[in-house]
């Protein structure tokens, strides 16, 4: 009799057990489920690991990843703009930031840290991470996804190859969403695991990106995809100083990729309108979404002073080029007392009426 009445009590426990087990998940699910319609940005509270299937994969490329470390860091002065000029146009910005290249003071700044949308100035993430886990010169696929993206694009051909280096040449220089799909899908296929985006992830904190983060290669809008002006200013930094393809491409104003056995042919304009416009500006990369604005990060060099500004937030192309030209008279005539170019609205516009349109 008492062996029958502990396997009862035994049946009961293991009943009770179960169904508090039922009861807890059920409700960590509603709990999760509620927070999440509350705050659609709520994360990093998960039931499993956000890359399980992955990380074999991440201790593979994670050497490449940390293969060029950054030791460079801002430097902030006490007083960084003048009264003169904090009514200047440039302060319509929702962010902007003009930083000494080789020693990354600060020379004038707006909300440098907060996170906000970047369009496409996410792309030169995606150059640095396609350098890290492909060469240049590596043939990739041109998938049907690449081909399906909008709307700034190329026209590549699915099944045709392209170079990394020509498809971060079309990326770069033209914005083209396509290309940055087609580096995703090709690194993706190389390594047989969904790793990119993560890998951008990963690189941003490897280098001390502080308030950044992606979800796509392109730059779409998306809560998920920002960043700061002081962290794209690291972020610039580090790919023009450590990848010489990268800086090579955004030096130049326009390139022609003839046809081959392997694609057709592409006429890439450079849409950095400063190009040719202010003296030494060799890119960096510009950007447009409805919810970023006009964007743009440049880099400068007169007299052996290098500058690097960062704008996020402004109305137009014009205005996006013209602030731009304005913050860096600001910070050589106060890094080096160099006289001001004083851009002017007349050679933007001649400038941006040599652009054509055609693949």
């Amino acid at each position: 009799m008492n062996e029958i009445k502990l396997e009862v009590n035994l049946q009961s426990k293991k009943r009770l057990t179960r169904w508090n087990i039922f009861i807890f998940t059920f409700l960590l699910v509603f709990f999760l489920t509620v927070i999440q319609k509350i705050n659609p940005d709520f994360k990093n509270l998960s039931l499993v690991s956000p890359i399980p299937a992955q990380n074999q994969t991440f201790k593979e490329i994670l050497p490449k990843l940390q293969s060029v470390p950054n030791d460079f860091k801002l430097k902030k002065e006490s007083s960084i703009i003048e009264t003169t000029f904090a009514s200047s146009a440039f302060d319509n910005a929702s962010s902007y930031i003009a930083v000494d290249f080789d020693t990354g003071t600060v020379i004038a700044e707006k909300n440098i840290s907060k996170p906000l949308p970047i369009a496409s100035l996410t792309k030169i993430m995606t150059a640095v991470v396609a350098l890290d886990l492909a060469k240049s010169q590596e043939q990739i696929v041109i998938s049907r996804n690449a081909t399906n993206e909008e709307p700034t694009k190329i026209g590549v051909v699915e099944n045709q190859t392209m170079t990394v280096e020509e498809l971060l040449s079309a990326m770069l220089m033209t914005s083209a969403n396509d290309a940055a799909a087609a580096l995703k899908d090709g690194v993706n296929n190389k390594y047989k695991s969904p790793i990119f985006i993560d890998s951008m992830n990963k690189k941003a904190s490897i280098i001390g990106l502080k308030n950044t983060n992606f979800s796509n290669p392109q730059g779409f809008d998306n809560s998920k995809n920002y960043s700061s002006t002081e962290d794209l200013a690291i972020l610039t930094r580090y790919a023009l100083k450590n990848y010489s393809t990268i800086k090579n491409i955004v030096d130049k104003d326009y390139r022609f990729i003839a046809a081959n056995n392997n694609h057709k042919q592409f006429d890439l304009y450079n849409w950095n309108g400063l190009l040719g416009v202010y003296p030494g500006v060799s890119g960096v990369k510009i950007g447009n979404t409805d919810e970023a604005g006009y964007t743009t990060v440049v880099m400068s060099e007169r007299n052996g002073k290098k500058i690097i500004v960062v704008l996020l937030g402004t109305p137009g192309v014009l205005e996006r080029d013209l602030w731009a030209s304005q913050l860096l008279d600001f910070a050589f005539q106060k890094s080096a007392n160099l006289v001001p170019v004083s851009v002017s609205e007349v050679s933007l516009r001649q400038k941006y009426s040599t652009w054509k349109y055609w693949n």
